[in-house]
């Protein structure tokens, strides 16, 4: 975690460090504000701190659908401002053998409605291809989810509970960062967006409940659920977006003049137009 965290600052760091050569080296391209629909496939994860037991406990990789609204703001020639509405399904699947001999499955399942504002740094290398870095904040609220748990004997139970105030924080913030290709085309009078993204998003807010913190509640508790550390959500992302730029290839008016003018010679074989 803290390698992938330097070397993501680092090319950061260079991106904005190499800014100014390449306003120097690269010849400007008008972009345009542009609107348009991603979506994609998340990776989903919980992350244990003050609990070394848990963070010991394997968790599988699961799929989840994800997929959402964006908008580009271009600020420069290299920065763009990206912020998104986006549906996230958030949680994690463990399935290990307790001391007792129990077999445990325990799975957790919430969606999200995110709101997000990334800030890509990219290199306009040509307009179809254009290499980005992305870092930004995000922040969300807890719509529905599940939670279900099975275990074998001496105590079985299969056991599936709604998610809500009782088990799980309302209020959803972190951190997100990564790589993506961006390509622009022209279609005609009007262009095309196209977006591919990976990037990884890390909670910073604690999603155990109030509730469950004060004993308000009873907790689910084999050992895959306790409120003993801080349980944050963690995943990766691989989003493919397609965007609509704000804008129409029109003529200027000296084109639009010269090109739908009929053409007439003069005696000298000048041409004049009207």
């Amino acid at each position: 975690m803290k390698k992938l965290c330097f070397v993501i600052i680092f090319l950061l760091g260079l991106g904005l460090a190499s800014e100014a050569q390449m306003r120097s080296n690269s010849t400007p391209e008008k972009e345009a504000v542009a609107i348009g629909l991603k979506g994609g496939l998340n990776l989903p994860r919980m992350l244990y701190f003050r609990n070394e037991p848990l963070g010991r406990l394997p968790q599988a990789w699961t799929f989840t659908p994800t997929g959402g609204l964006f908008v580009e703001i271009p600020v420069s020639n290299l920065l763009i401002i990206a912020p998104e509405a986006m549906y996230v399904q958030r949680g994690t699947d463990i399935t290990y053998e307790h001391f007792s001999g129990t077999n445990v499955h325990y799975s957790m399942n919430v969606s999200y409605a995110d709101v997000r504002l990334p800030f890509e740094f990219r290199w306009p290398v040509k307009p179809y291809f254009q290499p980005y870095l992305v870092a930004g904040a995000e922040g969300g609220m807890r719509l529905f989810g599940q939670i279900h748990i099975d275990r074998t004997a001496p105590i079985a139970m299969d056991q599936t509970i709604d998610v809500g105030d009782a088990n799980m924080g309302l209020i959803h913030a972190g951190v997100l960062a990564g790589l993506g290709i961006r390509s622009r085309f022209d279609l005609g009078r009007m262009g095309m967006v196209v977006k591919l993204s990976a990037t990884y998003h890390q909670g910073v807010l604690d999603t155990y409940s109030e509730k469950e913190k004060t004993g308000t509640v009873e907790a689910v508790n084999v050992n895959a659920y306790q409120v003993t550390g801080w349980r944050l959500p963690s995943g990766i992302e691989v989003c493919l977006g397609i965007a609509i730029p704000l804008e129409s290839h029109s003529d200027d008016a000296c084109a639009s003049f010269s090109s739908d003018r009929r053409w007439f010679k003069h005696s000298k074989r000048t041409k004049y137009g009207y």
